[in-house]
Order: structure tokens, then C-alpha cells, then sequence
């Protein structure tokens, strides 16, 4: 899915992809770990009889941060286990009216949100994003 005509999304949201699968089929809680450069939301669910691991990876995160699913807005809920990317980001604006004028604009920063059923909001402002390859645990 790439478009917005199956979600009732705001005009400043654009589908990057849904989640796969649902949330409901994890085995344990979504885990986000800061790895430097990169950041990774990952999952471990049941699938067929085995137990897989998955997630999204966010190249050069500038910044992240978390909402807890009971301080969610209608916002966060547009992207209910679906991956977005918030256009014309007030957040980018605000990171890079903070960033030194000797790297002022070389960074290329987006803005990405994700809503977890159960857990919250994850939002991350990196260069690009990625699937990460799904991998059999047990």
C-alpha cells in the first residue's frame, strides 16, 4: 500500500507501508534501541508454527522520541500499524533551526511515525527508513 486512499489519513501524512504482521500476532513488546547512527524498532512474533524476529531500521536518525498509548492523539492514531512519513514536519523545522551553522542543511532529515497497538508512537526523524529482513528465531 502506498497511498492514502485506504486510510483516513491527514493531508500531512504520506503511507510508507503497513506493518506485517499485525501487532496482535507479537510475542513480545516492540523493542527500539539506539545504535548510533541508525535506530531499530524490532518484533519478535509467532508466524506458522515458528518464531520470527522483524522491524524497521531509520538510517542517520537526527531524533526520536516516544508517546505512551494513553497520551496519544488522533494524529498518532492515523498511523495505527502503519509506517508514515509526516510532510512538511514542524519538528524537522524546529532540528534545524538548532543545527550549527557549519552543518546547517547538510543532513537529510524526514520525519516518520509509526502507532503500535499497545505500546504507543514511535516517531523518528533519519534519512531514510527500511524493512528489516525477517529472520527465523526458533
Amino acid at each position: 500500500m502506498n497511498d492514502n486512499s485506504e486510510l483516513d489519513l491527514s493531508p500531512d501524512k504520506q503511507v510508507i507501508g503497513e506493518i506485517s504482521p499485525i501487532p496482535s500476532a507479537y510475542t513480545t513488546d516492540a523493542v527500539f534501541t539506539d545504535l548510533g547512527a541508525t535506530v531499530e524498532l524490532t518484533y519478535t512474533y509467532e508466524y506458522m508454527g515458528g518464531l520470527y524476529a522483524g522491524g524497521i531500521g531509520f538510517d542517520t536518525a537526527r531524533a526520536y522520541r516516544f508517546r505512551a498509548e494513553s497520551h496519544c492523539t488522533s494524529w498518532h492514531f492515523e498511523a495505527y500499524d502503519t509506517l508514515v512519513e509526516v510532510l512538511d514536519s514542524s519538528w524537522v523545522r524546529e532540528l534545524r533551526d538548532a543545527e550549527p551553522s557549519v552543518t546547517g542543511g547538510i543532513w537529510t532529515m524526514r520525519h516518520f511515525l509509526i502507532y503500535l497497538d499497545d505500546s504507543g508512537a514511535y516517531e523518528v526523524v533519519a534519512k531514510d527508513v527500511e524493512w528489516l529482513p525477517v529472520r527465523r528465531v526458533s
